[in-house]
């Protein structure tokens, strides 16, 4: 009598325990973090310039108080995150690598930027000092 109730009683708890579980529909996703760079000013200073894009907008770059920005034309500055020694994202995935020594830089997802205008379509755009 006691070994069939304790296998009622199991039979119960395992039933129950799969409808808790239907009743939970929620997804968990987490994204990638960009992993950040610790940079010092004095290597971000090659940056630190106004460059002409190929569709005629200008966009700079600089820092204030140890917190570096891209502004594109005469919008507000954005803070850009280091992600190495050539390379910063911006919070909404904007990528910026520089190269030639801070002479060329390469911006992915450039219509992600505020004031963006004659966006190619593959979002890549070039600019030079």
């Amino acid at each position: 009598m006691k070994s069939t109730l304790i296998g009622v009683v199991a039979a119960l708890a395992l039933s129950t325990l799969s409808v808790a579980y239907a009743d939970d529909t929620s997804v968990s996703v987490s994204a990638a973090r960009t992993q950040r760079y610790q940079m010092q000013a004095e290597e971000f200073s090659p940056y630190i310039n106004t460059y002409r894009l190929t569709n005629g907008q200008k966009i700079a770059f600089n820092n204030e108080q140890n917190r570096l920005y891209a502004t594109l034309g005469t919008g507000r500055p954005l803070r850009i995150y280091a992600t190495s020694a050539s390379s910063f994202v911006t919070e909404s995935g904007v990528r910026f690598d520089f190269r030639d020594e801070g002479g060329t830089v390469a911006i992915t997802d450039f219509q992600k930027l505020p004031r963006a205008r004659n966006v190619p379509a593959s979002g890549m755009m070039v600019a030079h000092r």
